[in-house]
């Protein structure tokens, strides 16, 4: 595992006149992306459900920005979105598939209807969390490719430390992490080709007005971050474009990449032989090995 040295400002001054969509982009992580990004010289489309708070950014940040709303787990509602930053900037580099929500289900809960049958759980955590980054990539592919290949793009996906770990009661929320994980994992090999980078950011605790006063109560001392530490986390597949196929661990605002140190600790945890048969079982596949 290994630590990512943080974001330089010099790195900062390569966003200059680049354009970023951020989904999620009016409150929390994205909206401290958002302006980080801004600041930095950067035309950013912000797409939100929450028409308020994106037009209170939009008037913060004046120019270079263009705030849009958006259901990002509704196909014709998102797609408009994409449609109007690509018309207001000429111009598609880095999209951010951060949108989400984080609430407490019922997937366990033993709730009965009016005629005393189980109730279907609630999935708005799997639309927003997942179908969301799934619709933002399918999006976002088909604007970095109306550009011809002539600019280098990134997609990079806001996980979770769910994303990895077991977090219960947040059953559809680990769930939606999981498979954002998933999905990131089953790009890297492909979008290249398209030249585009994908990577995923998993931010361990981190104090946003997501974040329930009782968890930051019970959190204490513990390692947390800020949504301008894990904005600049965010930002590091964009300056730094050899950067693909990579999870980053965001914990106290510092980086942590992944996916390196689990796939040279492959043979401990499967055995040497099971693991070039893997590897190789991923050669005759036709999938390249990134690692």
């Amino acid at each position: 595992m290994t630590t990512l040295q943080p974001i330089t400002d010099a790195e900062l001054e390569t966003l200059k006149g680049r354009t970023i969509l951020i989904t999620g982009g009016a409150s929390g992580i994205g909206r401290a992306l958002a302006v980080l990004a801004h600041g930095a010289g950067a035309n950013v489309g912000v797409v939100d459900v929450d028409k308020e708070a994106g037009q209170l950014l939009a008037a913060e940040l004046k120019n270079r920005v263009c705030f849009t709303v958006a259901d990002v787990s509704n196909w014709d509602s998102l797609l408009a979105a994409f449609e109007t930053i690509y018309k207001a900037f000429g111009s598609l580099d880095v999209v951010y598939a951060n949108a989400g929500i984080n609430s407490f289900d019922n997937l366990l809960d033993e709730e009965l209807d009016e005629a005393g049958r189980l109730k279907a759980p609630m999935m708005k955590n799997i639309e927003i969390n997942l179908h969301g980054p799934l619709l933002t990539t399918k999006a976002a592919v088909h604007f970095f490719q109306k550009q011809g290949g002539q600019r280098k793009c990134q997609l990079v996906i806001t996980g979770s430390a769910a994303s990895l770990i077991d977090c219960p009661p947040l059953y559809m929320y680990c769930s939606a992490k999981a498979g954002a994980l998933g999905l990131m994992r089953g790009l890297r090999t492909k979008l290249p080709e398209k030249g585009i980078t994908v990577n995923l950011i998993a931010p361990w605790m981190t104090v946003s007005p997501m974040l329930p006063q009782w968890i930051r109560d019970l959190w204490g001392d513990l390692p947390a971050n800020k949504p301008e530490g894990v904005a600049r986390a965010l930002l590091i597949p964009a300056v730094r474009h050899d950067l693909n196929g990579r999870t980053l661990w965001v914990a106290g605002n510092d980086a942590i990449e992944l996916e390196q140190g689990l796939h040279d600790t492959q043979p401990q945890w499967i055995g040497q032989e099971l693991s070039n048969a893997v590897d190789e079982g991923q050669k005759r596949m036709g999938i390249p090995l990134l690692f």
